[in-house]
């Protein structure tokens, strides 16, 4: 249908213009559409309410602070069943990122090895990694857990045959781990009194071995020497610390596992059924994740591999400073839905036994209660919430990653920088190499204060809303007020958000930032108690100082040139 564009100055205004006129057709598409889409949410929401009622049913919470009444095997936290669903809940959603974690950082190492090991020039090896990558592409996920379960129990050694001095099986590593069909046993440490003076070396080592690393690389590229950086940080990181410990007392002791009567007593505990879970899991992403990067790496032209040869580069160097850069934009997008794939497929862990999100909240409480909806939705709301958050920060991660040209400040779209350029001028990024070549290049110390803060007010936030157990003095958060819950919910949600921003050097960390003052601005109005985040610190004193904070934050971002330079690599446009 031909579309019609009358002149501006004939005739009135139709209905048939809406579809007809380019002019109003795309924001008269939108409309319907978004009207047709609350139509049919209502409907389905009213008529669940009115099934519901027919039943004798109402959509409620009030059974989240009710005894859970059954155990849990894996207690990352203190948990007994006296305590509520919703304490059993949360332990749930923790088991859950324990193994959407621990399995994404286990995939990404074996797809990258094994990417990489599919272009080798060793045709054995080659020959391997194709035959991994495809068994374990084609055979599904499920029957991968069950087998490995399956090994874990049935090759492995029973306790009892570590008991007595003619033990069948024996511990490892000087006595200190033991692996068994129940899981394994590592050592644990035990903190005492002057330890955080280890833990604080050991943080100094960290940052110690950043300044040097990005000390090296400058003077590589002023000079072209190179230095032994990694040899140099692992003893900066290992070396300090152990020093620090046998200073001061070995304040760190170790929890050994023992055998003791039925079973092993001590020390850190790993189920079967994590175990296995973690690593069907880990093997069957990583071999999606390999093609990820294989194709990432041909996707790189061959010129790029022979003029680093040229240079005198080594295989290995060509690989890790020429060729993973730059195909680190083409593995990054699909390498989120890898990781996507592998946090939603962690729901298949209560066919071993493992009690996650679906064992508890949406398994045994749904079961208990009959609150199907409630427990559904809920849980519906945590794996949306924990797969926004992993797209959302690996988002982060690949605008960093990407070739950067002259934009905007933020890239388009309405921002803070935008409304504010008056007071110096608007903003336009610039390429990382091309902020390094400026004189005022530099002051990341101010920066990074800038998330640690942010981490800071998360944990506290996280710590007190969703871990903190319920007590006389601190209700439960389903017997909160409805402001109460949509503060710290937003406080949780803004700060997350800057948390991320800021350390993927994301320009949005100006509206963030802001959207997360006015969140706590609400918090303080609707009476959210400080004052419980850190005991013994007063709430007034503690509102006052954060605000502060947040202000001098703020302000420091918008307004100054040189840490806008260093940390966003953005520049006032010239006149």
């Amino acid at each position: 249908m031909a579309v019609i564009d009358p002149p501006s100055g004939g005739g009135g205004f139709r209905v048939d213009m809406l579809w007809n006129d380019s002019r109003y057709r795309s924001t008269f598409i939108q409309i319907v559409a978004l009207l047709a889409t609350i139509t049919v949410f209502w409907l389905i929401v009213d008529n669940v309410v009115a099934n519901l009622a027919r039943v004798g049913k109402d959509f409620a919470f009030n059974f989240m602070t009710n005894p859970a009444s059954y155990d849990i095997n894996q207690r990352p936290l203190d948990y007994t069943s006296r305590d509520s669903h919703a304490r059993a809940a949360i332990i749930g959603i923790i088991n859950t990122l324990l193994v959407a974690v621990v399995g994404c950082v286990l995939a990404t190492i074996i797809g990258v090895l094994a990417g990489i090991a599919r272009l080798s020039r060793n045709l054995m090896l080659r020959a391997i990694m194709s035959v991994y990558v495809e068994v374990i592409r084609n055979v599904p996920l499920l029957i991968q857990i069950l087998l490995v379960m399956a090994v874990i129990t049935e090759t492995l050694p029973v306790p009892r045959d570590f008991r007595g001095e003619d033990a069948v099986a024996s511990m490892l590593f000087w006595d200190s781990v033991a692996l068994t069909n129940r899981g394994f046993y590592f050592p644990a440490l035990i903190f005492q009194e002057g330890s955080w003076v280890v833990v604080a070396a050991f943080i100094a080592g960290i940052v110690a071995s950043v300044v040097f690393s990005r000390y090296a690389a400058a003077r590589q590229a002023a000079t072209g020497d190179t230095m032994a950086v990694l040899p140099i940080n692992a003893a900066i990181i290992i070396l300090t610390p152990l020093a620090i410990f046998f200073v001061s007392g070995m304040p760190i002791g170790l929890d050994l596992p023992a055998f003791q009567d039925f079973n092993f007593q001590g020390g850190l505990f790993l189920r079967n059924s994590y175990l296995a879970l973690v690593i069907a899991l880990a093997v069957y992403t990583g071999a999606f994740i390999a093609e990820n990067v294989r194709a990432g790496i041909m996707a790189v032209n061959r010129g790029q591999t022979e003029a680093a040869s040229a240079l005198g580069l080594q295989p290995g160097r060509t690989m890790s400073l020429v060729i993973l850069p730059q195909a680190l934009r083409i593995i990054i997008p699909p390498l989120i839905s890898q990781y996507l794939n592998l946090t939603k497929n962690s729901s298949l862990a209560l066919f071993v036994g493992y009690m996650d999100l679906t064992g508890t909240l949406m398994g045994i409480t749904l079961n208990q209660t009959g609150r199907e909806f409630e427990t559904l939705g809920l849980g519906m709301a945590v794996y949306l919430t924990i797969s926004l958050s992993i797209a959302g920060v690996m988002n982060l991660y690949n605008e960093d990653a990407k070739l950067v040209e002259r934009t905007s400040g933020t890239g388009g779209g309405l921002s803070l920088s935008t409304l504010l350029a008056g007071f110096g001028g608007p903003w336009e990024r610039i390429s990382k190499g091309d902020a390094q070549m400026r004189p005022t290049y530099g002051l990341r110390l101010e920066m990074n204060l800038f998330w640690l803060f942010y981490a800071g007010m998360l944990l506290l936030m996280v710590d007190y809303v969703f871990i903190q157990g319920a007590s006389e003095l601190r209700p439960s958060y389903w017997d909160w007020g409805m402001g109460t819950k949509v503060a710290a919910l937003t406080m949780t949600v803004a700060a997350f958000a800057a948390l991320a921003t800021c350390l993927f050097k994301n320009p949005r960390f100006i509206d963030i930032i802001a959207a997360e003052f006015c969140f706590f601005v609400l918090a303080v109005l609707l009476g959210f108690p400080f004052g419980a985040l850190i005991p013994g610190v007063d709430g007034t004193m503690f509102v006052f100082a954060t605000a502060a904070m947040r202000l001098a934050i703020f302000g420091y971002t918008v307004l100054g040139p040189r840490p806008n330079l260093t940390f966003f690599h953005r520049v006032r446009q010239e006149a």
